[in-house]
């Protein structure tokens, strides 16, 4: 019998973590044996509207099988953009422009990174190791993952393809990327999650950690599209520095079980963020996102705007904090969060909040949740549409406001494409 949380014990965690001994760095090694013993100690994350304990979560087999590392080099090429392609626990292949390369950009498997000194120093800072469990087992068992780093000053926005199929063969996947952004240079990011076991539950555990320097700019989108075996956690994180903006692009469409976040932590003058989150659940999937703000310093801003659809017996919870602390003058935090239910037994929830703790500032919220307008539906299908039309053209008219506003091209395509297969297929 494989090895669960249910069954595993310290020393199974101890034995595959010595395992990869040699393949890693001393203070890597460490800080995997830390995590261990803390995901031992930690309990799920205790989620409001999201029980854990009924998805069974302990009953997944954790370990990969312990295999040789291999490098994988990047391939210079004369493509405009970066591209890299997992499948599963491997990295399949690295491309990278060649002049980018030329001038410093750095794209490599993060296992194959972790003699570059900037992982040393950010990978983990901003996540809570030793406070959340799942946090805690990606940092003991995390075997895939991404490093960038971009020097200051490029002359052109770097645009990088982050292709993650998730194979069928694994029932857990632990995975990181790690971002660093130097002064003023610009990054595009498309990040796509596919693929997961047909049968079989898989585990997914995926962080993604952003610094982002002084006048930097990235934009960060990504697609989820897994499959409804997969039981996933997606953790993003930005870390942003004077007149740094981080553009947060989101489309959740897949997984059984999806609990996902996005913080941006708004640590210095001028620091910005905009985050555009569009969702759709069905059957019974279950959906749990948050959007945080952090404004930790003087005449900073975020705006948060996120809509979803559910249908069949889909569930949804949505929430949103903006938090302004003393002394962050003259921010600007606005959220707002909207939900349509096309079915009787689909649920969503939205939840606002704000904490401020200085006058001079602003901030606003608005969230709601409702079902489809059974009076438009009449309306459209009087007008010869049938009821299938008829919903399909309301759900476009409620979304098209916010996914319009995604300003990268093909994840707008994309993103419009996976509604269509919800309304039409799920």
């Amino acid at each position: 019998m494989q090895d669960t949380l249910t069954t595993a014990t310290e020393n199974t965690f101890r034995d595959w973590i010595e395992s990869r001994k040699a393949l890693e760095p001393e203070w890597m090694h460490q800080r995997r044996l830390l995590a261990a013993e803390a995901s031992f100690a930690l309990d799920w994350p205790k989620l409001e509207r999201t029980p854990l304990k009924k998805r069974r979560l302990d009953q997944i087999p954790l370990f990969p099988a312990a295999t040789t590392k291999t490098a994988i080099p990047p391939e210079a090429t004369d493509e405009a953009a970066a591209i890299v392609r997992w499948r599963g626990r491997n990295v399949v292949s690295v491309s990278v422009p060649q002049a980018l390369a030329d001038r410093g950009v750095v794209l490599r498997p993060l296992t194959d990174a972790l003699d570059q000194e900037p992982v040393r120093e950010h990978l983990g800072r901003l996540l809570d190791e030793r406070e959340d469990k799942v946090a805690a087992l990606n940092a003991a068992l995390w075997t895939a993952g991404t490093y960038l780093f971009v020097p200051g000053n490029l002359p052109e926005p770097l645009s990088v393809s982050l292709e993650i199929d998730l194979g069928a063969e694994d029932t857990a996947l632990f995975s990181r990327n790690l971002i660093v952004v130097g002064r003023n240079s610009r990054v595009l990011v498309t990040e796509r999650i596919t693929g997961g076991p047909e049968s079989a539950k898989m585990l997914l555990a995926h962080n993604t950690e952003v610094v982002v320097s002084e006048g930097a700019s990235v934009q960060y989108g990504s697609i989820q599209q897994a499959s409804e075996r997969v039981e996933g956690f997606i953790h993003r994180q930005a870390d942003l520095q004077n007149d740094a903006h981080i553009e947060w692009l989101i489309g959740e469409f897949g997984s059984a079980l999806l609990v996902g976040d996005h913080v941006s932590q708004l640590n210095q003058p001028g620091a910005s963020t905009k985050s555009i989150t569009v969702f759709f659940g069905s059957a019974q999937q279950h959906q749990d996102f948050t959007a945080k703000s952090f404004h930790h310093a003087p005449h900073t801003v975020s705006d948060m705007v996120a809509r979803g659809v559910m249908k069949g017996r889909a569930r949804s919870v949505f929430t949103g904090l903006t938090q302004i602390d003393k002394g962050a003058r003259g921010s600007d935090g606005r959220q707002k969060e909207q939900t349509l239910m096309l079915s009787e037994e689909a649920r969503a929830d939205a939840i606002p909040s704000l904490l401020i703790d200085e006058r001079d500032v602003y901030a606003a919220h608005a969230a709601s949740a409702g079902p489809i307008d059974k009076a438009a539906v009449f309306y459209l299908t009087s007008r010869g549409l049938t009821e299938k039309e008829a919903e399909r053209m309301i759900v476009h008219g409620f979304l098209a406001p916010v996914i319009d506003k995604i300003p990268n091209d093909p994840l707008r395509d994309q993103v419009w494409q996976a509604v269509e297969r919800k309304i039409v297929h799920d």
